[in-house]
């Protein structure tokens, strides 16, 4: 692959620049892993990937799913993008003008992205982008949501695992999710999204929370947002597709009450009448928020399953 045109604002280059397969769109949340707190940053990043191995079923934990690729890799570049846009293809402009070599930009207050974190990944050839950004035609390449579940890390002492972070870029281990992000068409709104994808206008906004339409409103043709996964659950001698309300796109420890009661097979409703009796996992209050961290429910389903067996 050719080399990909750098504007002449751009900061340095590494190594792998020249072999960056990857456009990653990152957003940055006031609660890292929530995506209901407030968004305070938008995130680009290039970077070289390879694929590692698909999740099975029992691998399912929240934010990975059956059916997502794991991914590992450097970055090459960053930058910061306006939190607010009136593009939404800016992050796929041929010419960016990058801040950083290999590694996460700086907030205005200092901070940076942390894990986890969420956002949408264009995978494939570089040099094909164009500007205005756009959607690049139907190819070999893959457009899916995607979740960060680690930057850095494995690098051991001495030798060239000491060089790596400085010379390559910040590691990346990430959960690539096909089939996440639609683009919308004449006539979608969110209430045919969500009779379309088996979900909620609750679950499409929490999952978008940019979005101020209302539910019956024309979305913006050409634009794209995220959807939830759809899971194949098996009934007695059938088997059925259930939507997942999960708004958790990237690894959590916390499962929202929308992600719990779709991973349970019940309302939502249900899930508050059952803490109301002080029976089912135990919530946990975040301010507003009410959250289930995954290793109680996972204690709480093993004494279910044990008392059902007794």
């Amino acid at each position: 692959m050719a080399p990909f045109s750098i504007p002449a604002t751009a900061a340095g280059r590494t190594p792998l620049d020249r072999y960056a397969n990857a456009r990653i769109l990152l957003f940055a949340n006031q609660v890292p892993g929530v995506l209901e707190s407030p968004r305070i940053g938008r995130f680009l990043f290039e970077a070289f990937l390879k694929r590692l191995r698909q999740i099975s079923s029992k691998e399912n934990s929240p934010g990975v799913d059956t059916g997502d690729f794991t991914y590992e890799g450097f970055l090459t570049r960053g930058a910061l993008l306006p939190l607010q846009s009136s593009d939404p293809w800016d992050w796929l402009e041929r010419e960016i003008a990058w801040s950083t070599v290999g590694q996460r930009p700086l907030l205005a207050d200092g901070g940076t992205l942390l894990t986890p974190c969420s956002g949408a990944i264009w995978l494939g050839d570089l040099s094909t982008l164009t500007s205005p950004g756009s959607l690049p035609p139907a190819n070999r390449a893959q457009f899916a949501a995607f979740s960060v579940l680690e930057f850095g890390g494995l690098y051991g002492p001495g030798g060239i695992g000491s060089l790596t972070q400085p010379l390559l870029g910040e590691r990346i281990e990430a959960s690539f999710k096909p089939n996440r992000v639609v683009v919308i068409v004449p006539g979608d709104t969110l209430l045919v999204l969500a009779e379309r994808h088996g979900t909620s206008v609750a679950v499409l906004r929490t999952l978008n929370p940019e979005l101020l339409l209302g539910a019956a409103d024309p979305l913006p043709v050409g634009s794209w947002l995220f959807i939830p996964r759809r899971r194949i659950t098996t009934t007695t001698g059938t088997t059925s597709t259930v939507a997942a309300s999960s708004t958790a796109l990237m690894a959590s420890p916390l499962y929202t009450p929308e992600a719990l009661a779709s991973h349970l097979s019940i309302t939502v409703a249900t899930l508050e009448n059952w803490a109301a009796a002080g029976y089912g996992p135990t919530p946990i209050q975040l301010g507003g928020l009410i959250r289930y961290a995954a290793a109680d429910v996972e204690d709480w389903l093993a004494r279910q399953i044990e008392l059902s067996h007794s």
